[in-house]
């Protein structure tokens, strides 16, 4: 029976390799709900300069016209911030990717290891065995000269 020595290296990095990948799916949920909310940013800017432009059309008052562009120019900077703070995600979305890759590679050079080390215990199990059955034949025949 085959037992890979170094099986509990191997468990602990299939551990990390596990927690990483966890890691990594939820900084890109995060990221995710980021682009969900510039995407409501925008769409709420473009609802409030169809808006504007409608109301061009008719009369306004001058305090309304401009709280209304106030607004809109406070919508601009959340937009900007939002896009900063998504470039920050995305880079931490990259680390993690560039650190998950790394240890997906750590298991599986261990695994290979194991894979090569299973290998060669057959190998020396069937070497093994041929040559008791080797040795059989030869006291069988050792018996039938006598």
């Amino acid at each position: 029976m085959f037992k890979f020595k170094l099986q509990s290296v191997l468990e602990y990095r299939h551990n990390i390799e596990e927690k990483i990948l966890n890691e990594f799916s939820d900084l890109k949920r995060i990221l995710e709900e980021k682009k969900a909310v510039l995407k409501a940013l925008i769409d709420e800017r473009h609802r409030l300069m169809d808006e504007l432009r409608n109301m061009q059309r008719s009369m306004m008052r001058a305090d309304d016209l401009a709280a209304l562009v106030a607004y809109v120019e406070n919508l601009r900077l959340k937009e900007k911030e939002q896009k900063n703070i998504i470039e920050q995600a995305s880079e931490k979305v990259e680390a993690k990717r560039k650190e998950l890759m790394e240890a997906l590679k750590n298991k599986k050079v261990m695994e290979n290891l194991r894979d090569k080390h299973a290998e060669e215990y057959q190998k020396n199990m069937n070497e093994l065995e041929q040559k008791n059955s080797d040795e059989m034949s030869v006291l069988k025949y050792g018996r039938r000269e006598t």
